[in-house]
Parts: C-alpha cells; sequence; structure tokens
C-alpha cells in the first residue's frame, strides 16, 4: 500500500529553506553556457530560464531552432522551482493525488519535470528550468547547469536516479 502524500511539503513546514539574494548574472551566465552544452550533446535545441528568488528572469537562452513552446514552459519552470521551493515536477504528485485542485496557484506554476531550485549552502537563490526535451534530456542539461553554478544536486541526482530505475 502506497504512503500518502503529505499535505504541505516538508521544505515548507520545516522552514529551513530561506531566500537568499546575490544571484550573479556571471554565475546565470556559467549556467546557460554548460545547460547549453550538455543540450548539444543530447542532441538537442532547448531553452532555458533562470530566475531570482522573486520568480523575476535573471538570465534566459533559446538555442537556434529550439521549439518556441519550450520558452514559456523554462520560464514557469524555474519560476515554480523558486516560489514552490521543490523540483517542478513534485506538483505532479500533489494535483493528481487530490490533495490541491488541479488548478495553477498562479498562472505561471506548472508541474512538468525540468524545473529546480537553485540551493547552496541551504538557502535559496532562484531557480532554474529547461525545455525542449524528453525527460531525460530536461534532467541531464539541469544537472550540468546546477554543477556550474555551484549549487545542490541533490534534488536532480534523485530525479535522474528514479528515471534509471537504480
Amino acid at each position: 500500500m502506497n504512503k500518502p502524500r503529505e499535505e504541505v511539503p516538508s521544505a515548507w513546514k520545516e522552514g529551513n529553506l530561506h531566500y537568499a539574494s546575490g544571484l550573479k548574472l556571471d554565475t546565470a551566465k556559467k549556467m546557460l553556457d554548460a545547460a547549453e552544452s550538455e543540450a548539444k550533446k543530447q542532441g538537442m535545441c532547448m531553452s532555458f530560464a533562470i530566475s531570482d528568488t522573486g520568480g523575476n528572469l535573471v538570465a534566459f537562452r533559446r538555442m537556434d531552432d529550439a521549439g518556441l513552446y519550450s520558452v514559456r514552459i523554462a520560464i514557469d519552470k524555474s519560476f515554480t522551482a523558486v516560489f514552490g521551493k521543490l523540483p517542478s515536477q513534485y506538483w505532479q504528485g500533489v494535483f493528481t493525488s487530490g490533495i490541491l485542485p488541479n488548478l495553477p496557484f498562479h498562472d505561471r506554476w506548472t508541474a512538468f519535470a525540468g524545473g529546480f531550485p537553485l540551493i547552496h549552502q541551504g538557502q535559496l537563490f532562484g531557480g532554474f528550468g529547461v525545455s525542449g526535451g524528453v525527460l531525460h534530456n530536461d534532467l541531464a542539461v539541469a544537472r550540468a547547469a546546477l554543477l556550474a553554478g555551484g549549487f545542490n544536486l541533490e534534488d536532480v541526482e534523485a530525479a535522474l536516479t528514479q528515471i534509471s530505475g537504480v
């Protein structure tokens, strides 16, 4: 029997993930470069977005020939990750469980995988979002970006492990 999901995410209950300021454009540029490099390795044309703790866009890149849909989705994944303090895919389970109605909290909220909070030393600096590939492409690109920015890889590593079945 499956364990019922918590009604409130532990990251919210515990209150131990505080918003921080100081996400620099230079860091965002390094993340975008790493994301683009990994997307090329994956053979994908993608879009990447980085938001600050207010959900405001700090940096964005759309590769040549990336689908136009990927622009808004990458930005929304980044927004969701920072506002939710959790990877965007977390919200799939919340919505399908019936705990919350399948309605967005905000017109930018999304439950697609590929959005990750930018966490360093227990503080939240913003969000990263990627769109344009299938799940394993998005996760590989997100991992490269977070690594380049010096951010916590725990969430993206857990997602990669989950899809690999290990």
